[in-house]
């Protein structure tokens, strides 16, 4: 790594407000990790999409089956399940990454799923429903984009490195007991509209989106309380995030800090996103 490369690298660390890596357990972060809305919300929403996670996952061959496939055509049709996964996934973070949010591609990538569970509840079971009922099938193979993005969405919004581990592993453990009821939400005696398990996953695909919305007014009021304490301590009311930003758009250039808060020494310190006034949520 060149020397401003170092620097440029450093100077992403200051503006991310992400403080430092650091090796002191801080049982005041884990506290707050507990009492915050955002830990909870987040851990809520791996719990919604974990569901149909693990239904569809182990299930997802017995559906296509259902439709009236040999066992073999079942294989076949299948494989295209993981390109649409691949898809999904990819061109979701692709999008985040262009848009600087994740709240809208959250919200797109849960609408085809929810499209899909309606489709295979309504279509009727028959020769000339196979087209459709597979479009179905692979509207909902949309939902692993949705995974990577929630743990995205909440590394970005929590500082304080005991309070990210922390809440890091209550969205994983949210995310195993979601594995572990997915599949008991479909049984073969309900073959072949496994009528119980798409109902269950089409209304958590719903209560998703309503997670997201609520996820975003919450960390707009912070963002604004955040803005109010740094008004309070002489400070710009505007923070920008500068970290992303590429060279060739500026970054480290005096026309992209002309008129932006400069982050103080709180960038160094391993501060919580809440403790940190100048920490700005994303959404």
């Amino acid at each position: 790594m060149k020397g401003d490369d170092k620097l440029v690298a450093i100077e992403r660390l200051r503006d991310n407000q992400q403080g430092v890596d650091n090796n002191v357990w801080k049982w005041a972060h884990v506290k707050e990790a507990l009492l915050d809305f955002k830990t909870w919300g987040w851990a809520a929403m791996m719990f919604s999409i974990s569901v149909p996670s693990g239904g569809v996952s182990t299930f997802g061959p017995l559906i296509i089956k259902s439709f009236g496939f040999s066992q073999f055509h079942t294989i076949l049709f299948n494989i295209p399940f993981g390109f649409v996964q691949l898809v999904a996934t990819m061109g979701g973070a692709w999008v985040a990454t262009k848009l600087k949010m994740k709240s809208p591609v959250l919200a797109f990538l849960s609408l085809p799923p929810i499209a899909g569970c309606v489709m295979l509840l309504y279509l009727p079971r028959g020769a000339n429903a196979k087209a459709p009922l597979l479009v179905a099938y692979y509207l909902i193979s949309v939902y692993p984009g949705i995974t990577p993005l929630i743990y995205s969405w909440s590394a970005g919004n929590t500082a304080g490195e005991t309070k990210k581990k922390v809440t890091t592993a209550f969205l994983f453990i949210f995310q195993c007991a979601g594995n572990v009821l997915g599949p008991n939400l479909y049984t073969t005696e309900e073959a072949p509209l496994y009528r119980r398990g798409l109902l269950s996953n089409l209304a958590l695909f719903v209560v998703l989106i309503a997670l997201y919305a609520a996820q975003v007014a919450y960390l707009m009021t912070l963002n604004k309380k955040h803005a109010n304490k740094r008004v309070a301590a002489g400070k710009n009311a505007t923070v920008v995030d500068r970290s992303m930003l590429t060279v060739k758009q500026g970054y480290g250039t005096k026309e992209a800090e002309r008129d932006v808060q400069e982050p103080d020494e709180n960038s160094w310190e391993d501060e919580t996103d809440c403790q940190n006034e100048d920490f700005v949520y994303v959404y």
